[in-house]
């Protein structure tokens, strides 16, 4: 599934695995996509992301679960910021799932997502309005406290340029209590350095 425009890169990077290309013209229509979608598992891929080779045929092999791909800038760096929380108050889980060589996330971003069709449809969909650039994080975390996802490093996806969160929705997203007191001080902090910055160049 395409979120956003040029659903043509999405059939160039899912090859033969595709079935079809179902598009979704932002995140909180992808219900409604996934409603009109036949397959069993859907791939939710950002439209401004690029997967590697084989980040697909990585993904396909965890597809009984939510699956995640490790977003990369240019030099192949982890992005730290976009994986999301790992579920680390587990630990013979997340030992079990390291050498597995896959770690369990409470919440991420959609970027790159393989997850069963099922899940899509049962839960209510993200609320951009709500939650701006959050409310793919809003959503994992409801759907990864009934089904865990997991983060599958193997699997990379290059990202684009991504708008800033707000100040106003990182609040509201702060309210929900998916982020640890950490995490919301910085996306709050990471929120109000951007929005100066912008305001700055006005």
């Amino acid at each position: 599934m395409a979120i956003g425009a040029q659903p043509e890169r999405v059939r160039a990077a899912a090859g033969d695995r595709a079935g079809e290309i179902v598009t979704a013209g932002s995140l909180g229509d992808i219900r409604d996509a996934a409603l009109r979608a036949e397959a069993s598992s859907l791939w939710l891929l950002d439209s401004s992301a690029t997967p590697s080779e084989g980040a697909l045929d990585t993904l396909v092999d965890r597809a009984d679960q939510p699956a995640v791909s490790l977003p990369v800038d240019d030099r192949d760096a982890p992005l730290e910021w976009l994986v999301g929380r790992f579920a680390e108050s587990d630990l013979a889980r997340l030992v079990d799932a390291v050498n597995d060589r896959r770690v369990p996330l409470r919440h991420t971003y959609v970027i790159s997502l393989l997850i069963p069709r099922e899940l899509v449809i049962e839960h209510a969909p993200p609320d951009p309005g709500r939650f701006g650039r959050y409310a793919g994080s809003e959503w994992t975390a409801r759907v990864f406290a009934s089904t865990p996802g997991m983060l599958v490093p193997e699997s990379r996806v290059r990202i684009g340029r991504l708008a800033p969160g707000s100040p106003r929705h990182a609040m509201r997203m702060a309210r929900t209590g998916v982020w640890g007191r950490g995490e919301a001080l910085r996306e709050l902090h990471r929120s109000v350095l951007a929005g100066s910055s912008v305001a700055a160049l006005r």
